[in-house]
């Protein structure tokens, strides 16, 4: 992990999708864990051994989309990390996202130990894609799974054209994961395509014209010599005596991924992600440029913070990339507040802050996950997100500079958090901004910034040239919308 963040910090320097069906609700979901053993020392030790069974739960719900995709990506990977012999796939879906689902057979593939699907009542279309490309596939009795043909995501058929070319590519990139099986290809190219007639020892499982939907029964028969199962592994009246089957007596320890409503915000909050950083750093800038800590500096941390949530959430890394920009953060506010012109902390600060914001977005698996290489690919994205949170950033602050200052409310907004409870005047009386050449009188020391009092009005203001001491008398080069530079009037 070291070494990752030391790559992360040198790489710093340097649309509609086709979906299966129309539903709309998704429910959504976030990792949490229960075990059916006591956490005995024992139990912890069975666990290790070879005659513990450690299963993971993931439930697919209803429409799958990117939601399901988090669910099944952040699920996997916690998997791995305790060492799950199986996952399991508890399904009850009409359909979803083609991308999404691609996304997800990726996923899937990247785990080393056994998968399977417990088919409860249906898995349709997507859901039968998905279903197929884990090791084994369950049914309830009365579970069907099938229709798996592309359309729009208005329900509508897609041009022809382009449906025998996405046709072509889901069956071509099923085949990649399923080709092991004697009969699942050519089952699933009948679910996909209305055209395939699918005929296996002379027999005709599907016509012409009609997509392929299997029942439970339908799913279970024998074909070939030897004979094999069509596509099933098993029928079970529900999930606990599938897992008690495959356990076959050893101690069963069953962590489960259980719905919560985090998983659809994720995804709203990830297409948002350039407009959040961008905001927050946009709070920021102006936040170092007003003295003391205030809403500013609130809001931009806490806009960091939801985009570091929603990758989170979303599967990807952990909460390092937050306290890595955190700690860039306090220490360019050390450096602004304490120690101005030192740079030795300011410029080290901003280098983490930047790398804190990409390392948020970067998909990290664990190591030596199959199929997962830790390229400079990975940071494409997060570098875009940041590289366009920076321009709009930028853009506003350059609009607030030009525009603002001659705003009453800017004025009051300003004042507030730059010097509240310091000013000397009536707090519902605009004050008149002092001009270039006025002089007042240091009532904090300026190293290079502080205080400043005119006309009985106080003022951030930074010393152009060395430090100021409080009591000297002072004069005023020039202003922006954030206070003043100034020099020191000699006697």
């Amino acid at each position: 992990m070291r070494n990752r963040f030391l790559a992360l910090i040198a790489l710093t320097f340097l649309g509609p999708f086709f979906v299966y069906s129309d539903e709309a609700e998704e429910k959504i979901s976030e990792s949490s864990e229960t075990e059916l053993t006591a956490p005995s020392e024992e139990g912890a030790a069975a666990e290790e051994s070879s005659d513990a069974f450690s299963v993971y739960v993931i439930p697919i719900k209803d429409a799958i989309g990117r939601p399901t995709l988090f669910a099944i990506r952040s699920g996997i990977k916690d998997a791995i990390e305790k060492g799950a012999s199986l996952v399991l796939f508890e399904m009850d879906t009409p359909g979803g996202e083609l991308g999404s689902t691609l996304e997800i057979m990726k996923t899937i593939d990247r785990f080393e130990g056994g998968t399977a699907t417990f088919i409860n009542e249906e898995a349709i279309s997507a859901g039968a894609i998905i279903a197929a490309v884990t090791e084994d596939i369950y049914f309830m009795p009365r579970a069907t799974m099938g229709s798996s043909e592309v359309v729009t995501g208005t329900g509508q058929d897609v041009d022809e054209s382009m449906k025998r070319k996405i046709n072509a590519f889901l069956t071509a990139k099923v085949d990649a994961y399923v080709g092991e099986y004697r009969y699942r290809s050519q089952v699933l190219e009948a679910m996909i395509d209305p055209d395939v007639e699918l005929v296996i020892d002379e027999k005709t499982l599907s016509k012409e014209g009609k997509l392929l939907n299997l029942n439970a029964r339908r799913a279970h028969e024998e074909y070939g010599d030897p004979p094999q199962p069509l596509l099933g592994a098993g029928i079970h009246d529900d999930l606990d005596s599938l897992i008690e089957s495959i356990a076959d007596g050893r101690e069963i320890v069953r962590n489960d991924f259980v719905s919560t409503w985090s998983l659809e915000l994720a995804a709203h909050l990830m297409d948002l992600s350039p407009v959040l950083v961008g905001l927050g750093l946009l709070a920021l800038l102006v936040e170092f440029k007003t003295p003391g800590f205030g809403a500013f500096g609130i809001a931009g941390i806490v806009l960091i913070a939801i985009v570091n949530f929603g990758h989170h959430v979303a599967g990807f890394s952990g909460y390092e990339g937050l306290i890595i920009f955190i700690l860039g953060a306090v220490m360019v506010f050390v450096e602004l507040v304490f120690f101005p012109g030192l740079i030795f902390l300011a410029l080290p600060g901003m280098i983490m802050m930047l790398g804190g914001l990409i390392w948020t977005m970067v998909d990290v698996w664990p190591q030596d996950t199959p199929g997962y290489d830790f390229t400079f690919d990975l940071f494409l994205t997060p570098l875009y997100n940041v590289f366009l949170g920076m321009v709009i950033a930028g853009v506003l602050f350059v609009a607030l500079l030009r525009f603002l200052p001659k705003s009453v409310f800017w004025d009051k907004m300003i004042m507030a958090e730059a010097v509240a409870g310091t000013s000397q005047g009536d707090s519902n009386t605009t004050v008149e901004r002092p001009e270039t050449g006025v002089e007042g009188v240091a009532v904090t020391d300026l190293f290079p910034t502080g205080e400043i009092e005119v006309n009985g009005e106080r003022y951030e203001a930074r010393a152009e040239v060395g430090s100021i001491v409080k009591g000297a008398r002072i004069r005023i080069i020039r202003g922006d919308v954030f206070g003043y530079f100034i020099e020191e009037v000699k006697s």
